[in-house]
């Protein structure tokens, strides 16, 4: 629901409210005047009252906004940092694992021959 709507809708219900209350009131032409200026200035001082709240959690808003935006940009630049020193770190044990895997697969094509060369000669012989 809008605070707009909401608000316009309780400030007319209460002028309704209160309208119809002074003008039932058994007063005279210019006490009801009176009571209705003094009424009306009562309000008029409550509605700039919280014109002046709306400005400040207006203002908050747009505060916290901006502050999350650049917690979120700063949170996003030590991230980048810490998977770019995870990534410095890492490099070498994976160009160490990678330069062992290469061993491991020239051992193994070695033993595939010398297997296939023990077959042959067993097969000749």
């Amino acid at each position: 629901m809008n605070v707009k709507f909401l608000s316009y809708g309780l400030l007319v219900g209460f002028v309704a409210g209160a309208s119809s209350t002074l003008l039932s009131t058994p007063q005279s032409g210019k006490e009801l005047r009176g009571t209705i200026k003094h009424t009306t200035d009562h309000w008029s001082d409550h509605m700039l009252e919280i014109q002046m709240n709306l400005q400040q959690v207006k203002e908050s808003i747009q505060q916290v906004s901006k502050e999350g935006k650049d917690s979120f940009q700063t949170m996003v630049g030590e991230l980048k940092e810490s998977v770019q020193d995870w990534k410095r770190e890492s490099d070498p044990a994976i160009n160490n694992l990678q330069e062992e895997l290469a061993a491991i697969q020239a051992t193994m094509e070695e033993l595939e021959r010398t297997i296939n060369q023990d077959q042959n000669n067993t097969q000749t012989t």
